[in-house]
């Protein structure tokens, strides 16, 4: 597995730098488990981070990371975290 961040993490760059990836090629490409990917899959697409096109076909939510980059500038304004 690549080095640096969480599995979340990886799973979300490398899905932004290759969104055509799907939870089988992106747990082989990473040398994670499936279940584990799958289930990253799944909450990126709760969080509104992705979106499900299909089974195994997801694409990348840009309306979705806009709002949750706008939460989290005000959050940081408001000096949470």
């Amino acid at each position: 597995m690549e080095k640096g961040g969480t599995l979340r993490e990886l799973v979300f760059k490398t899905f932004l730098r290759n969104p055509g990836l799907g939870p089988s090629e992106m747990a082989e490409r990473l040398g994670a488990n499936y279940n584990s990917v799958k289930a990253i899959y799944a909450r990126l697409c709760e969080e509104g981070l992705l979106r499900r096109e299909g089974r195994g076909n997801y694409s990348v939510n840009y309306e979705g990371i806009l709002l949750h980059l706008l939460e989290r500038i005000e959050a940081l304004e408001r000096g949470g975290s």
